[in-house]
């Protein structure tokens, strides 16, 4: 008689609805917040709010410096009550990849290095890296526990989805077909969409998967160069959910800064000027 499957008893408030990363079509790309694990309950509600999707994992960590993570659409929160150290904060995305060992292979390829190796953590593996252009990502494999099902956020449901919310990556306009290069080989994805808007100073769009990619040498990328996060939509959200931040009125049209009511400082477009972000990879 065979033994019944170990089951593994896993941390209060744990939830995955996808526990096995092995079933995405790419590499799902998520922007990243460090803050303290007291503030948590509030973001993820703030999060599903702004884009009326309701957070499809959360998973306390105890034994890894007592973090405790939660993922709505894009966007990763990561939360501690411990301070966080230098290399978390100069991580700029998180990854979740279909199998580490393969994705490590081909970012080498590419040129990437391997700052932390392959270690075993409770969600399943993970490493950190630095591609070419210098920056630096976390990959994690998930790989459900033993006994572990998919399992729904037990939040209640939230209304439909907008904005949508990508990872922003803004570079030189000499360096734009480098950095989308680069992203398409990173997330296994071809660029969605590329669009040029003519002004003062020419601004380049292309979305890959769940990044979109800014090129322009004007204030787009001089003066807010280290904005990681941006917001496609068709409704002014800045009345709802933040203040606009100034750029000297020579931002291109459709384009504007706001500051979160969470305190974050995102980059808004107008969904009009043509940006057509994917959704998130799935089987």
């Amino acid at each position: 008689m065979s033994a019944a499957p170990r089951t593994t008893v896993l941390p209060d408030r744990w939830f995955r609805a996808n526990p096995d990363s092995a079933a995405l079509s790419r590499p799902r790309l998520l922007a990243r917040s460090l803050i303290h694990l007291a503030e948590l309950d509030e973001r993820i509600g703030f999060y599903e709010e702004l884009t009326g999707t309701a957070a499809d994992l959360r998973m306390p960590i105890p034994d890894f410096g007592g973090l405790e993570l939660a993922a709505v659409g894009n966007m990763l929160l990561i939360a501690s009550v411990r301070p966080f150290t230098d290399i978390q904060r100069r991580t700029a995305h998180s990854v979740i990849v279909p199998a580490l060992t393969a994705q490590l292979k081909r970012l080498r390829a590419a040129g990437a290095t391997v700052l932390e190796p392959p270690e075993t953590i409770l969600p399943g593996s993970r490493a950190r890296v630095r591609y070419t252009d210098g920056t630096v990502a976390e990959l994690v494999e998930h790989r459900p526990q033993p006994g572990e099902l998919p399992r729904p956020s037990p939040r209640p449901a939230v209304r439909g989805a907008e904005p949508v919310l990508l990872v922003r990556r803004a570079v030189s306009a000499s360096a734009f077909p480098a950095a989308v290069a680069l992203y398409e080989t990173a997330l296994g994805t071809r660029c969605d969409t590329r669009l040029r808007l003519d002004g003062a100073f020419p601004v380049e769009l292309a979305t890959v998967g769940s990044l979109l990619i800014v090129g322009t040498d004007g204030p787009e990328f001089t003066r807010s160069a280290d904005v990681g996060l941006a917001l496609v939509t068709t409704v002014p959200l800045e009345r709802a959910y933040g203040l606009p931040v100034p750029l000297d009125g020579i931002a291109p049209a459709g384009r504007h800064l706001v500051v979160l009511r969470e305190g974050t400082l995102a980059e808004v477009w107008d969904g009009s000027v043509g940006l057509r972000p994917a959704t998130t990879p799935g089987p």
